[in-house]
C-alpha cells in the first residue's frame, strides 16, 4: 500500500512523453546518447536527450495518449568521450531494439552516432534512408579524424546497403556535392524546396514509392535558425516547420522502422530546437497510427 501511494505521487525520472519503461510490450524503444565529442563549432549536444524529454512533456498530441503505451524510454547510453565507443554501444543497443522486433527511437547528442544505428538497421532490414540535414556530412576526413559529425554519412555511403535521401542542405564543400551527385539517391536541397515545393514533393514520392520501410534521421540544424535556434552548427536558409511536416505526411505513410533526432544544443536558447525536436517525433509517432 505504502509503495502504491509513494508511485502514484512521486515521479520516477523524465522520460519522452512522460512514457514508462515497458520494454516487453512497447513496439517503440527510446534511448539517448549524451555525446557530443567531435563536435567543431558549438559543444552541447550532449544534453540534447535530457532538454528532448524535458520539453516533449509539454507536448500533446490527439493520437499521443493511445500511444504512450507503445512507447519505453530505457534512459541513455553509458557515456563516453570516445567516439568508437559511443558508436559500439549504440549498434549494441540498436542491434537488440530491432532484433527483437522493436523499433529504436534515439535522442542525440551528435549526428555522428546514426553510422551505427544505420549498421543495425541493414543488418535486418533494407530501409529507405531520409536524412533531414542542412550539412552533407561527407568529408572525408575532418579536423584530421575520418569518424566524427561531418564525415558519418561518407563512411556509411561507402558500404552503403539501402537507397538514401538528403533533404534541406545547404552549406556544403565543392568535394561533398561531387561524391553527393555520385552516391545519394535523392538530393534535394533547401533552395530547391523552398523554389518549387510542389516538384520536390514529387520527387520524394517517386522515391519512396517501391518501398515500405523507412528510417527517418533529422538533423535538428536542418530548420531556420530563428531567434537563436539550439544547434551546433546553424546555417541560414533552412526549411519551416510547414515543409517539414508536408514531407514527413508523405514519408509517414510508409512504416517507420527508426527514427534518431540529433544536434539539439539547449546552451544557446531557451529549448526551441528541443521543442521542435519532440513535436516532430510526437507527429511521426502519431501519423504511424492514422
Amino acid at each position: 500500500m505504502q509503495n502504491n501511494l509513494l508511485r502514484f505521487y512521486l515521479k520516477n525520472r523524465l522520460s519522452l512523453f512522460g512514457v514508462g519503461e515497458d520494454y516487453d510490450r512497447a513496439e517503440y524503444i527510446v534511448f539517448g546518447v549524451p555525446f557530443d565529442s567531435t563536435t567543431s563549432f558549438i559543444p552541447g549536444a550532449r544534453f540534447g536527450p535530457l532538454f528532448i524529454r524535458l520539453f516533449s512533456e509539454n507536448i500533446d498530441h490527439p493520437n499521443l495518449g493511445e500511444l504512450s503505451f507503445k512507447i519505453a524510454d530505457l534512459g541513455d547510453i553509458i557515456s563516453t568521450v570516445d567516439v568508437k565507443w559511443m558508436l559500439k554501444r549504440v549498434f549494441r543497443v540498436s542491434d537488440k531494439i530491432i532484433g527483437d522486433g522493436k523499433k529504436p527511437i534515439i535522442l542525440g547528442g551528435e549526428h555522428t552516432l546514426t553510422l551505427a544505428s544505420l549498421k543495425a538497421q541493414t543488418k535486418y532490414v533494407q530501409p529507405r534512408i531520409i536524412i533531414f540535414d542542412a550539412h552533407l556530412d561527407l568529408h572525408s576526413e575532418f579536423m584530421d579524424t575520418r569518424i566524427n559529425h561531418a564525415t558519418w554519412l561518407r563512411r556509411f555511403l561507402e558500404k552503403k546497403k539501402s537507397k538514401v535521401a538528403v533533404i534541406g542542405y545547404r552549406d556544403f564543400s565543392k568535394e561533398e556535392l561531387q561524391y553527393a551527385v555520385e552516391n545519394i539517391d535523392l538530393l534535394l536541397s533547401s533552395d530547391r524546396i523552398q523554389h518549387d515545393q510542389e516538384k520536390a514533393l514529387d520527387e520524394l514520392s517517386s522515391f519512396l514509392h517501391d518501398s515500405n520501410e523507412i528510417y527517418i534521421s533529422i538533423d535538428i540544424d536542418v530548420m531556420e535558425p530563428t531567434n537563436r535556434f539550439g544547434v551546433s552548427n546553424p546555417s541560414p536558409n533552412g526549411l519551416t516547420l510547414s515543409q517539414m511536416i508536408k514531407m514527413l505526411k508523405i514519408i509517414c505513410r510508409k512504416k517507420i522502422t527508426g527514427i534518431d533526432i540529433v544536434e539539439v544544443n539547449p546552451l544557446i536558447d531557451m529549448g526551441g530546437a528541443a521543442s521542435y525536436a519532440a513535436y516532430l517525433i510526437s507527429y511521426i509517432l502519431a501519423s504511424q497510427q492514422i
